[in-house]
């Protein structure tokens, strides 16, 4: 294993030494940064549920820092951060993102490292931070486990990297891309060729060049996605209890209360979870365009419901209630369940969605890069818009 680990790091770190994705962030001009800072507490605060003072003093080591582009900020809201990078031209950059916009440099610490060969005091730090990197290593539960060690009983998890199956779209183009090419700079034109709409998005949102979005979402070797369960279960194995994650996982059946005898948490129940999977797999619009959709055809439901139960809302000595009117509003309700389908908007896109899946990978076998591309352009739901929800962030408790 250990010699696979090292091919692995090797490969990685020549991919990310000739395009680093996040050198863009230390040209960011001060309005930028302000922006992206407001983004990111945003994210932190009301998705992760992690208010910026839970920083505050914290002793906090970051794994796979990258050039200190997830780091700056959580050492601004006061936390003395490691961070630990192996390639030395990020690891360079990042000391130069802290000294132009920490507000004290030499609270933090800087090493040039593999996750897999740093060396660090065990549960010796308040938070444990690592997002995006171990999906590009080729032992990434013998990395959680060694990342979890540095953390202290109470202490913070902030863990992400792309999730399997929300990678689904971008793993069936990565195998187009390794089809047609034959190096890099191949992979670098056939990826301008078929997915040049997904790289106008991507470039759209964050500004890195684009070959920096090539290399870093196809022409890098090891991208081993994991799923929600196999997050969970390096949790479990680490003693780690999750606490939040975004996107949310699903929780509307998980409604214990504090006097229940026996407390369930929904990570256990593995088949639920993949719920999210697949949502997360075939996604291509916005919330604010998708939202809207279910909103409405959940219409008749929720007046259905609210109907019920305001009728017997307040009941008290006063209360009168009518057996035919009751009756009738049980009954709508009855209908209104057996009409409801939640997943029936997403379940129709989703068999236009498999069968392009499929279409896709038996031109790509074909060989015709010419037929693959008109396929490509006419696709009603593949590799559109969003292109899947790749990233997951979860946040965990060391429990002992």
């Amino acid at each position: 294993m250990q010699n696979k680990i090292k091919r692995t790091e090797k490969a990685t770190l020549k991919t990310f030494q000739k395009e680093i994705p996040s050198n863009y962030f230390f040209k960011k001009k001060s309005k930028e940064y302000l922006r992206f800072i407001k983004n990111v507490e945003f994210m932190y605060k009301y998705n992760l549920k992690l208010p910026p003072e839970v920083f505050k003093g914290k002793k906090l080591i970051d794994f796979g820092a990258g050039t200190g582009e997830n780091t700056i900020y959580l050492a601004n809201w006061g936390a003395k951060c490691t961070l630990v990078e192996m390639n030395p031209i990020a690891h360079n950059t990042s000391k130069k993102v802290f000294k132009k916009y920490s507000k004290s440099f030499k609270d933090h610490k800087f090493i040039n490292s593999s996750i897999f060969d740093v060396k660090f005091k065990k549960n010796f730090y308040d938070i444990v931070h690592c997002r995006g990197v171990l999906s590009h290593t080729s032992a990434k539960e013998v990395a959680f486990k060694k990342i979890s060690s540095a953390l202290k009983k109470g202490g913070l998890m902030i863990f992400g990297d792309p999730n399997k199956s929300g990678g689904f779209q971008n793993m069936l183009q990565r195998f187009a891309i390794y089809n047609f090419s034959n190096n890099d700079e191949d992979m670098v034109k056939v990826s301008e060729f078929l997915f040049k709409e997904d790289i106008d998005r991507s470039y759209a949102a964050v500004k890195r060049t684009r070959r920096e979005i090539i290399f870093d979402r196809w022409v890098i070797q090891s991208q081993d996605d994991p799923s929600i369960s196999e997050v969970i279960d390096w949790m479990k194995k680490s003693d780690l209890k999750l606490y939040s994650s975004y996107p949310q996982l699903p929780n509307f059946y998980n409604i214990d209360s504090q006097y229940h005898k026996k407390i369930t948490s929904i990570e256990g129940f593995k088949n639920i979870l993949s719920l999210s999977e697949y949502l997360w797999m075939t996604h291509t619009e916005d919330d604010y365009k998708f939202l809207p959709k279910i909103n409405k055809s959940m219409s008749s439901f929720s007046n259905s419901l609210q109907k019920l139960a305001s009728y017997v809302a307040n009941c008290n000595v006063n209360t009168k209630i009518d057996l035919p009117t009751f009756k009738k509003r049980t009954s709508s309700m009855t209908k209104e369940i057996k009409n409801l389908n939640i997943l029936n908007i997403s379940n129709k896109k989703s068999e236009i969605f498999l069968k392009e899946s499929f279409e896709f990978i038996n031109l790509t076998k074909k060989g015709d890069l010419n037929k693959l591309k008109s396929f490509v352009k006419k696709t009603k739901y593949l590799f559109k818009d969003a292109v899947g929800i790749r990233h997951t962030d979860y946040v965990a408790y060391k429990i002992r």
